[in-house]
């Protein structure tokens, strides 16, 4: 199984874990995607089972600290570019 994380802002590709032995469940408990709701669930993460992997919206440092830096950016919680 792998798992992508890229940025939800500006897709930016933040990094992958790469673990052949992992079932998507195994994915799902060790990462903690099983703490988020089913709304974060569906709006942050993707699943292609074909290729074996999972698509992870996150926030990278960048827009991370444009957000702490200008809050006025986020507009209905997407960074206003």
């Amino acid at each position: 199984m792998r798992i992508e994380y890229y940025c939800r802002h500006c897709r930016q590709f933040v990094g992958a874990l790469n673990q052949p032995t992992w079932t998507e469940a195994d994915a799902e408990r060790y990462c903690g995607f099983q703490h988020l709701t089913p709304v974060e669930r569906s709006e942050f993460i993707a699943y292609n089972g074909d290729h074996g992997a999972i698509y992870v919206q996150t926030v990278c440092d960048h827009c991370q600290s444009a957000v702490e830096d200008h809050p006025e950016l986020l507009v209905e919680g997407h960074l206003f570019q």
